[in-house]
């Protein structure tokens, strides 16, 4: 198509004659002309071809259940396919943004007008793990290969799953990815679904540990509005939450004063069975020897 495009061009330049089968001369114009489109279609750079940017990620880890993306992409793509291919079986899995297996988990992903085409794979199982291809149609066909790794890895809020916090005081978590992929791991914390940030109400603090895997979050003089759910998400890792409960100082101290009743209670029910015991055991001193009303005292303590 090249060749044909430059001689058109340079019949437009002038640059041809017309062919005389008669004519040595218009002959040799001729092979001079077409050796010259051919050269000069030798002369355009390879990048006008479909060919892969290799500056995306190609190693890709995802924790168990998480999403997985790969992100393809293609420069000068024109009018050529690309497609998503499970190496271990040669599955097409996606043929541009259609998907062509029952896994439902499989999706491709593109924006109109960008080079950018994605597999995402939707809560992620140990099988999933292996070699994915990128394939573009052209002839001979192209092709890039990722790696997907899933690993089992979850956050951990040093914490019950339920606290409550009294109004005024603050609010302190810790957060723990220990089993994390890879040296280095980012953790983010969100109340319901927004990021926490010192600009999202002042009195906020973050401290993260990338390199020992750990994250403080610390709320200054917390109000009733503090209430809700936080959850630590780490890179790589299914993430972890904890309901956070803000009450008033009245609420605390019933909800004290509930909690050690409930801890005295079994005291006293101990106590009064022991005192139901001695009226029984001075009953039957009336009735019985005293030998064995100690038997019995003693078989009923124990």
């Amino acid at each position: 198509m090249l060749l044909e495009y430059f001689m058109a061009m340079l019949v437009i330049m002038g640059l041809t004659t017309t062919f005389d089968k008669h004519t040595s001369t218009s002959i040799t114009r001729r092979m001079q002309h077409f050796a010259l489109a051919t050269e000069l279609s030798n002369l355009i750079p390879e990048e006008y071809d479909p060919h892969f940017d290799n500056s995306t990620e190609r190693d890709i880890i995802a924790a168990l259940g998480t999403t997985a993306r790969m992100h393809c992409r293609v420069r000068n793509l024109g009018d050529r396919a690309v497609s998503w291919i499970r190496q271990r079986d040669l599955h097409i899995l996606t043929i541009g943004i259609m998907t062509y297996t029952n896994d439902q988990r499989f999706l491709a992903r593109h924006i109109d007008n960008s080079d950018e085409w994605v597999l995402k794979v939707v809560s992620v199982q140990p099988r999933d793990a292996g070699i994915y291809e990128c394939q573009v149609s052209t002839e001979p066909k192209i092709s890039l290969a990722y790696k997907l790794m899933v690993v089992t890895s979850k956050a951990q809020i040093l914490a019950n799953r339920e606290l409550f916090i009294q109004s005024g005081s603050d609010i302190n978590l810790t957060c723990i990815a220990p089993q994390a992929p890879g040296p280095y791991t980012h953790m983010l914390w969100y109340k319901d679904t927004e990021l926490m940030s010192d600009s999202t109400r002042g009195g906020i603090r973050v401290i993260s540990e990338q390199q020992m895997k750990t994250s403080n979050l610390v709320i200054s003089r917390v109000l009733h509005t503090d209430s809700g759910n936080y959850t630590c998400s780490a890179d790589n890792s299914n993430s972890d939450s904890v309901f956070v409960h803000i009450i008033k100082s009245e609420q605390h101290a019933a909800m004290q004063h509930e909690l050690g009743v409930r801890l005295e209670l079994p005291s006293l029910w101990l106590l009064l069975g022991l005192l139901t015991l001695l009226h029984v055991a001075q009953r039957h001193r009336h009735h019985h020897h005293q030998p064995h009303h100690q038997l019995l005292l003693l078989h009923a303590l124990a």
